[in-house]
């Protein structure tokens, strides 16, 4: 897998769940089993935003030529899919969430696998110029 292509799944997977969570705030809250009230709307809305950012600099991202810019980019990818994970666990594990938070689980672990093999590989790093 290339950086490239990493950085196009989730760019990918997070417009989907952003806009998601801002159009239809309640309704992503019912799946994953969030006691509905005013605030809880409120800070999904705002994770729908976050995931709209990420999904834009990923995006943009995958474009780079400058393989300290793409590893910047990975290695925040990495970092927010650790505490992302940490916090999705937290959450089932305390019945805040239902069991659907699992297969959040496992897309947290899947991108933060894809982020750690494109680190390790230095996938797409272009070619030092001489």
């Amino acid at each position: 897998m290339t950086a490239k292509l990493y950085l196009t799944i989730s760019a990918i997977i997070a417009v989907l769940f952003g806009i998601g969570f801002i159009l239809i705030p309640v309704r992503m809250g019912v799946l994953y089993g969030v006691i509905q009230n005013g605030t809880s709307i409120l800070n999904i809305r705002f994770f729908g935003s976050a995931l709209l950012s990420i999904a834009v600099i990923s995006w943009l991202a995958r474009d780079f030529r400058d393989w300290d810019a793409v590893r910047a980019v990975l290695i925040g990818s990495a970092v927010g899919d650790v505490f992302g994970g940490l916090v999705n666990l937290w959450g089932t594990f305390r019945g805040v969430m239902n069991g659907l938070a699992w297969s959040t689980t496992i897309l947290y672990v899947l991108l933060l696998l894809g982020a750690l093999y494109c680190l390790y590989t230095g996938s797409r790093k272009p070619a030092q110029a001489h």
